[in-house]
């Protein structure tokens, strides 16, 4: 089979299993610019419509069943349905969602939350990650009084205005950069130009870096922002000492290390495992349970600034933060997540990274996953990314290979991202594990034809084969 036969095969092969898919979408531009209202849950020809989630699985509108390998972005821990969370918001339905004033679930949820990451002395609830690190920066900067953030160049924390300074997928204009020597200031279609006043982007993994800037700003700077695991950006890991070196440099100059986990709670949190604590941190994602909820928190002197009873306190308003539906669900969640269920996802997340790389050796395509504990992504090409740069060239060029991969794996069973984001649930099994691997290997065996001919610097020519023959 040719390069060509094999691209229309793939494509031809989606499209006659997805018609009902095809025609939602269509209706649904109708509406939706492009047929859909989140920019990452779309794909060409034209995203899954589903329907319905149960367990670990999902089921499209033509009634296919999918093994669920993306939770939602990480969002979901605990499968679709899981009866805790159900009966937690059902029973919450009939009391009340958002009854406009305090209510118990708030501090109850806030100390679950607090057992699991006691950095957080305090916190203050909102609606989503967005809003959760947009706060955070604002609590940051009436707190030192300071204007310029730090943060990470490809890091991703959210749609406002700065969280779309040098955000790996939404870079597109340019601005001047603050200092020379450092990434490309770049910025999202509609953000505008004065938002990169006061922002420097810093590459990850980069301490000489991030000290030269620190110590020329440092008097100006009110906190460094940084994922534990970069995650739009590729999903690189920290490198050893990194962030226990922005913790001794932002000590050093006064601003606040700010570190935005609301991805990487499913990882335990990390601030916990690693032992580097930042003075304020951002969750959201599994905190909810399912439903929208966002929370910024941590020193008790820095969150004081919200305490009403203070003179001249921050304003923090909003009809839904903290409402009570998500809360009801995220205590459920919390209930079930502890050290039992963090260990489970590190050691799919382990197992699933080591097969993955199997599985490419074993087609000789040069193929590398990156991750920590829950958080997976893998990545063509022989060597790991480091940042967002790493990750980038990585990519380039390559965005007709990952469509035809992911396709290959819906139609395998699978469902997963475009870009090569994998996480897994809590219920997920190794099974489930072992047969994504397997339709992984599989597929890009299926593609080494057209692999051959557009991208012959990923056939690793020396390798032992084990599944078909060298085409």
């Amino acid at each position: 089979m040719n390069r060509q036969d094999v691209a229309r095969r793939i494509r031809e092969t989606y499209e006659r299993a997805t018609p009902a898919s095809a025609a939602a979408s269509h209706h649904a531009a109708r509406s939706l610019p492009g047929g859909d209202t989140r920019s990452m849950t779309w794909f060409a020809p034209y995203p899954l419509y589903l329907v319905r989630g149960e367990g670990t699985r999902v089921q499209d509108a033509d009634g296919h069943w999918y093994e669920d390998m993306i939770a939602n972005y990480g969002a979901l821990a605990h499968g679709h349905n899981h009866p805790a969370l159900v009966a937690a918001v059902t029973g919450q339905m009939a009391r009340g969602t958002a009854p406009g004033g305090p209510v118990p679930l708030q501090y109850e949820h806030a100390e679950r939350l607090r057992a699991l990451n006691p950095s957080l002395e305090r916190v203050r609830y909102c609606n989503s990650g967005t809003e959760a690190t947009m706060w955070a920066v604002r609590t940051a900067r009436a707190y030192t009084g300071r204007d310029v953030l730090v943060k990470i160049d490809g890091g991703y924390h959210g749609t406002h205005e700065w969280g779309q300074v040098n955000a790996f997928f939404a870079s597109h204009r340019t601005a001047p950069a603050r200092l020379t020597g450092l990434p490309e200031t770049r910025l999202a279609p509609g953000v505008a130009l004065s938002t990169a006043d006061d922002i420097v982007a810093v590459p990850y993994n980069d301490l000489p870096t991030a000290a030269t800037v620190l110590g020329e700003l440092g008097e100006q700077v009110a906190a460094v922002v940084v994922e534990p695991v970069l995650g739009v950006g590729g999903g690189v890991p920290s490198a050893p000492g990194y962030l226990a070196g922005l913790r001794r440099l932002t000590r050093e100059t006064g601003a606040l290390l700010v570190f935005d986990e609301c991805a990487t709670l499913r990882l335990g949190p990390w601030q916990v495992k690693h032992g580097v604590i930042p003075d304020l941190t951002t969750h959201s994602k599994i905190v909810g349970g399912g439903l929208p909820l966002g929370v910024f928190g941590g020193r008790e002197d820095v969150m004081a600034l919200f305490d009403p009873s203070r003179s001249h306190p921050v304003h923090h308003a909003g009809a839904f933060g903290g409402n009570s539906l998500s809360l009801a669900a995220g205590s459920a969640a919390l209930d079930h997540f502890g050290t039992d269920e963090i260990a489970h996802l590190d050691s799919l997340g382990d197992r699933l990274r080591a097969g993955l790389d199997a599985a490419a050796a074993s087609v000789g395509v040069a193929g590398r996953s990156v991750g920590e504990g829950g958080i997976s992504y893998f990545h063509f090409g022989s060597t790991p990314p480091r940042d967002a740069a790493d990750t980038a060239r990585l990519r380039e060029g390559r965005a007709e290979l990952r469509s035809l991969l992911h396709l290959g794996l819906l139609h395998a069973g699978f469902f997963t991202a475009p870009h090569g984001l994998l996480c897994q649930h809590v219920p997920t099994s190794p099974d489930s594990v072992d047969a994504l691997v397997d339709a992984y290997g599989n597929t890009l065996d299926e593609l080494r034809p057209y692999i051959a001919v557009h991208h012959p610097e990923l056939l690793e020519k020396d390798a032992i084969r084990t599944r078909g023959d060298v085409p």
